[in-house]
């Protein structure tokens, strides 16, 4: 009984705290808050966690996860970012609970169309339209070759997951980054953080390094996917459906 009691003052402190009803009562969400929420999220978290937060090899499914669930206004979220690991941790506040917003959104996204027999149908495009995209504006095949590394994509992956990996491709190596102070030598190696007062870095011994950015000091950031990031601006609807409808016909 002592530890009931103890666990619905908990719960009023924290709801008290943030503003708003205890844990048991479902958050509105904000939409514009949400449409805020899905910048952060597809700028910081879409790579690990994919387009719908459903989770892939390299993060977990954030739509079923307790915390996320539990959260309320970030008070959940908030702290979990600052002590997770390869992660956003200066976002503030208000980010946060924009972010919480755009998941919560997600979430109910999903309860409304949760389907397990027949996912959605993602194959409505035009094969040919596809094929002209992807070696024409798309200049997909500049770095991609369907007899090479596409090479039977179409029969290792379901539609949907074909669709996910074509428009936010899984990161296998780390942003490499080049930091040439001025009148001194390179430093090569992983990205570990950038902003627009630092940059840190990982060298080849494993030894991390921050440097001050300023105008005297060169920054070069190789990243593989910058390609892809930039032509999520680019594509219409049109372009996605055809070329996803393209590579589920590479069997």
């Amino acid at each position: 009984m002592r530890r009931v009691v103890v666990l619905a003052l908990g719960s009023f402190c924290c709801g008290s705290l943030w503003g708003q009803a205890g844990p048991y009562v479902r958050q509105e969400v904000d939409q514009a808050g949400s449409d805020r929420g899905k910048r952060v999220y597809t700028q910081f978290c879409i790579n690990c966690h994919g387009a719908l937060a459903k989770g892939t090899e390299q993060g977990p499914d954030l739509i079923r996860s307790p915390l996320v669930l539990r959260d309320r206004l970030g008070d959940q979220i908030g702290p979990a970012l600052k002590k997770l690991a390869n992660h956003k941790t200066d976002l503030t506040q208000a980010q946060v609970a924009d972010l919480t917003h755009f998941l919560k959104d997600q979430i109910e996204t999903t309860a409304k169309n949760r389907n397990p027999e027949h996912p959605p149908n993602v194959l409505t495009g035009n094969r040919e339209a596809g094929r002209a995209y992807f070696n024409g504006a798309g200049k997909c095949n500049t770095c991609h070759s369907p007899s090479g590394d596409l090479a039977g994509v179409g029969r290792k992956y379901m539609p949907v997951d074909l669709q996910q990996r074509f428009l936010f491709p899984r990161r296998s190596k780390p942003i490499q980054v080049t930091v040439t102070p001025s009148g001194g030598q390179p430093v090569t190696g992983a990205l570990e953080r950038i902003d627009d007062f630092n940059v840190a870095v990982r060298d080849a011994s494993g030894e991390y390094r921050t440097f001050t950015r300023t105008s005297a000091l060169r920054v070069d950031i190789n990243d593989p996917l910058a390609a892809h990031n930039q032509m999520l601006d680019v594509y219409t609807d049109q372009d996605m459906h055809n070329v996803v409808r393209y590579l589920e016909s590479l069997k």
